[in-house]
């Protein structure tokens, strides 16, 4: 399998936020023994995040494109795909490692697609979503305050998938 060239992402860019404007910066990679195509919808699925996702176990799918999608047949809710353009709800569980027994109460966190575009395995693209803090939602606060853009990329390599992800931050709140 491949080696990961700069497993923490720490050089690289958000679309709108440079590594040297963020003030906090994080990321990671990882190699998956799957074909990128599985990653990729496994990633893009909100519905399977419970299965494998402790940080954020549960979405709520605000809206969807009108063009671009098909409600859930039984309940009418909007597709748990993320798609650009999707506004979403992500449930954090700020402690996901916890031991304790006590229910954990979720931050919610609103958000936007901004780009999203599966890997294809024909022409060697990388698959790529990017997501940031909805400056539209409910409540929303300036983006002077707290500005955050997510990217993660889904890559086919040799034996498998490497996933990158990086998220960059400015404001006055970071």
């Amino acid at each position: 399998m491949t080696t990961l060239e700069d497993p923490t992402n720490a050089t690289r860019a958000t679309p709108t936020i440079t590594p040297k404007a963020a003030t906090l910066h994080i990321g990671s990679s990882t190699l998956i023994s799957a074909p990128a195509a599985k990653v990729w919808s496994t990633l893009t699925d909100t519905s399977t995040w419970p299965a494998w996702n402790s940080f954020v176990p549960r979405v709520t799918i605000r809206s969807q494109p009108s063009n671009t999608t098909t409600p859930n047949d039984i309940t009418n809710d909007p597709s748990p795909t993320l798609q650009k353009g999707t506004r979403f709800i992500f449930h954090v569980r700020m402690d996901p490692t916890s031991t304790s027994t006590k229910p954990q109460a979720a931050t919610d966190v609103y958000g936007l697609v901004t780009e999203c575009a599966a890997p294809n395995a024909e022409t060697g693209d990388i698959g790529r979503i990017v997501w940031t803090v909805d400056p539209d939602a409910p409540g929303a606060m300036p983006q002077s305050l707290l500005k955050a853009e997510r990217v993660h990329e889904v890559t086919a390599v040799e034996g498998g998938t490497e996933v990158r992800n990086w998220e960059a931050q400015v404001g006055w709140l970071v």
